[in-house]
């Protein structure tokens, strides 16, 4: 079994994954041949440090074999922050982000018009693709673009190149796209493009949606009731009108500043995210608004009400963890290591930490890590 459990993030399907023939001692190609039926789950952070990979392989094999080039095309359910994703990952490196969605060009835009060249004829060079510099090519919506047009992106995955004129040797390609199960609009993909991609598939994530989350304020009211009702983060339902996922709840917290009244913030909310869901959003908000004061609470942290109502405690947490500064941390973790549920006190280190990187420097945050947060968050 050594080769089999050395695989990460794979799991066992449900009944008990490998079944080896009677009498018979287990091959390494009878083993092999189960993987395919086994979950694998990625996240968005494990699927970028894997593009981030490739990008640093694209660059220094620009002119190398195609196999040397290896191209990731991440999949998944609408909404889960896959081209956020790539826009963070060229921030991150000052690099140009080109994002070409492929559903909304006509073939013979995409591949460069033909114009009059003397007795014959010539394709310009598309305006979407780069002259210079570096930075990341990312073809979007790449299964619901017409055949005719993920034609053309498998010459560009597999040759870098249209027609005459290639992309310059700064520049790498990804691709990403929704499930064809999700009837987002998606066409069958060619066997020629598939064979030239590495399927990434990806899933929404609590830590990684949160931690986006705070390092770009969304609203910690959002921020609270995901932690408290993961099973609302996605929940995609190909015949509704809306439905949650990262992106809708990003959007929620813009309708929280607008200032509405209740039943329009109620509708608008609705309108984003489903009506299930915005319910029971609702619903926290009121129990968000009787949370303590949190400068009360942090100013007096060995005598504040610890809440026993589980909904509260999200909620207390969210505050605490929107609060922490290097300043008050002090108070904070004190305050945290009343907590019969610790978990909860994980949920606010590693919140604020998100939003403030230099908190882990704090002497407090450093010994609670290292102590009671060691098996927390490490």
């Amino acid at each position: 079994m050594t080769l089999m459990m050395s695989l990460p993030h794979l799991k066992l399907p449900d009944d008990g994954g490998v079944r080896h023939p009677r009498n018979t001692a287990p091959a390494v190609s009878q083993r092999l041949c189960c993987i395919n039926q086994w979950e694998i789950v990625m996240k968005l952070s494990q699927s970028k440090a894997i593009v981030e990979a490739s990008i640093d392989s694209q660059v220094n094999q620009s002119k190398g074999r195609d196999a040397c080039r290896v191209v990731p095309y991440l999949v998944g359910g609408a909404g889960l922050g896959k081209t956020s994703i790539i826009q963070e990952i060229a921030e991150q490196r000052d690099l140009d982000c080109k994002i070409v969605s492929l559903a909304q060009y006509d073939a013979g835009e995409l591949a460069g018009w033909l114009v009059n060249d003397g007795d014959g004829m010539k394709r310009l060079r598309p305006d979407w693709m780069p002259a210079d510099g570096e930075g990341i090519l990312f073809l979007d919506e790449l299964p619901q673009a017409p055949v005719s047009n993920q034609n053309i992106a498998a010459q560009i995955v597999n040759e870098r190149r249209v027609g005459d004129h290639r992309l310059p040797d700064g520049w790498a390609i990804v691709a990403a796209g929704n499930r064809t199960s999700d009837r987002a609009g998606t066409n069958s993909m060619p066997t020629h493009l598939r064979d030239r991609l590495m399927f990434l598939e990806v899933e929404a994530d609590l830590d990684d949606t949160v931690k986006y989350y705070n390092a770009k304020g969304v609203a910690q009211q959002v921020c609270a009731f995901i932690r408290f009702r993961p099973e609302f983060l996605h929940k995609f339902e190909r015949d509704a009108n809306a439905c949650p996922s990262p992106r809708s709840w990003d959007r929620v917290s813009s309708i929280l500043s607008w200032g509405l009244d209740a039943v329009c913030q109620t509708e608008a909310i609705a309108g984003q995210v489903g009506r299930p869901a915005a319910a029971d959003f609702i619903g926290f908000l009121r129990v968000y608004e009787a949370v303590p004061d949190m400068d009360q609470l942090i100013a007096n942290p060995d005598s504040a009400v610890l809440p026993d109502d589980p909904a509260v405690l999200y909620a207390v947490s969210s505050a605490l963890a929107y609060k922490m500064s290097k300043a008050n941390a002090g108070n904070v973790i004190r305050y945290l290591k009343r907590l019969p549920q610790q978990e909860f006190a994980a949920f606010v280190i590693k919140d604020a930490l998100a939003r403030d990187r230099d908190l882990k420097n704090v002497e407090a945050v450093r010994q609670w890590i290292l102590s009671d947060g060691k098996h927390l968050i490490l």
